[in-house]
């Protein structure tokens, strides 16, 4: 066994440290950052299916069921964004578990909706649009109703980025030393230019090698409304002092996955 230990520090086995998310929480009635135009909270909020086929037959019958097993894709730019589960014998879905959170657009992006009926063996198109990028009356309803080329209905919410309270980054405690691992974009933490891989040197003017991991995690937890003094220093040697103060995060699709 000690053979095998020995082997195993000769070779250098890297360390696995853990990594720690600072405190999120609801948005509450605070004046905050408010979230940016570009970025809009999507999903699919329900259809309505045709009683028939697109080539006129009835859900039932040689079909196998009396009503279809729907579920919807939306595509930007030909790239799929979101897609819902099938929801199993109805020709009104509402997807309740469907995936929904914040997406950035541009200017000129295009959407493409598909509806589509689940089967055992291949999956039956049930209405297609292209719906061109949003226009205003979309983004003021919040809720755009896309009309199939078969008469198909989906109804796809379109509203300002939803949105937490927090500083915005993740960090791995190592000994004696801390490193940031993950940075949401739209967040404070983003805001003041913090990246993956900086590594924070002092909290509130108390070098990070001086603190036990759980005081720098005690620190970190406690909410900073006025701002927490610290200094990073980038993986090219740049140090930076900074008060970071907790405000609005508005984590993308790409970053968290789910957001309701």
């Amino acid at each position: 066994m000690l053979v095998l230990l020995l082997t195993a520090a000769a070779l250098g086995c890297s360390a696995v440290y853990p990594e720690v998310q600072t405190p999120v929480r609801p948005l509450d009635r605070r004046q905050v950052e408010p979230p940016p135009k570009e970025v809009v909270w999507i999903q699919f909020k329900g259809a309505n299916v045709p009683a028939q086929t697109r080539d006129g037959r009835k859900w039932g019958g040689d079909l196998g069921g009396s009503a279809p097993d729907p579920y919807a894709e939306l595509f930007l730019n030909g790239r799929l964004l979101l897609k819902t589960p099938a929801q199993s014998g109805t020709l009104n879905p509402t997807w309740p578990n469907g995936p929904a959170g914040n997406f950035r657009l541009s200017e000129g992006d295009r959407f493409r909706v598909e509806l589509w009926d689940s089967g055992t063996l291949h999956d039956l198109p049930i209405g297609i649009k292209d719906i061109g990028g949003l226009t205003e009356d979309i983004e003021s309803a919040g809720e755009a109703g896309v009309e199939c080329d078969t008469g198909a209905r989906v109804r796809i919410a379109f509203e300002p980025a939803h949105g937490r309270i927090g500083l915005g980054f993740h960090y791995e405690l190592r000994i004696g030393e801390v490193f940031v691992t993950r940075v949401y974009e739209e967040s404070p933490a983003g805001r003041a230019g913090i990246k993956p891989g900086d590594q924070i040197l002092a909290l509130e003017g108390k070098p990070v090698a001086s603190l036990k991991p759980v005081e720098v995690q005690s620190i970190l937890n406690t909410p900073h409304t006025d701002g927490l003094a610290m200094t990073i220093q980038h993986p090219h040697g740049q140090s930076l002092s900074l008060s970071l103060k907790e405000g609005a995060i508005y984590p993308l699709f790409s970053e968290i996955g789910n957001l309701r």
